[in-house]
């Protein structure tokens, strides 16, 4: 049975939405949501699957010290990619870097390192997720829509996403039936186990 659930920007809102659903009983989750691309080859409107993130924000703190790596669950993530793949969406997959101010006026000069060292995509919420699943033994994922391009800018780019601009509409598309397809892969596979 799958749940579909708004959690708000950012890794406290996130993390308090999976503590109360995993309460509940829930113990997969995939996040789909925005992000900015990184790299030159990350377009507006591609889907950016997460292997890990870097943990520039200040929810999974609260969860385990700084070395504790943010990693999604290897048999979901692999369910994400083969989805995004079966389904022939541009997709890319990589590390992420999660933080917590979307407006930094340093953002540039981050971005621009962190790209330098081969980060993917840049958002607000995946680093917490990834570090609150793995302590709390459910299995977590992250599915990215590039809303913002390498080098752009991003006020301007959220902008024309707030406007329902094509390419990042159809990104949010693809996201979503991305997420879905990958958790019938691992529901078939579960199956397939059982018999």
């Amino acid at each position: 049975k799958v749940s579909v659930t708004s959690t708000g920007i950012g890794g406290p809102s996130a993390s308090i939405a999976m503590e109360e659903l995993s309460r509940c009983g829930a113990d997969t989750f995939v996040r789909i949501g925005t992000c900015g691309g990184m790299q030159p080859e990350v377009k507006s409107g591609d889907i950016v699957i997460a292997t890990g993130a870097i943990r520039m924000e200040g929810t999974s703190r609260e969860y385990a010290p700084i070395e504790y790596p943010a990693v999604a669950d290897f048999e979901l993530l692999s369910a994400c990619k083969e989805s995004a793949k079966k389904q022939g969406f541009s997709w890319h997959m990589g590390i992420g870097r999660s933080h917590d101010c979307l407006y930094r006026d340093e953002n540039p000069q981050i971005y621009e390192e962190w790209a330098r060292r081969g980060v993917m995509a840049s958002d607000m919420e995946t680093a917490s997720l990834y570090v609150v699943g793995r302590v709390r033994g459910v299995k977590t994922a992250s599915i990215l829509n590039v809303v913002a391009g390498c080098k752009s800018d991003v006020a301007e780019d959220i902008g024309r996403y707030a406007d329902g601009e094509k390419l990042t509409a159809l990104g949010e598309e693809h996201e979503i039936l991305t997420a879905f397809e990958a958790f019938e892969c691992l529901e078939h596979a579960k199956h397939e186990v059982d018999k």
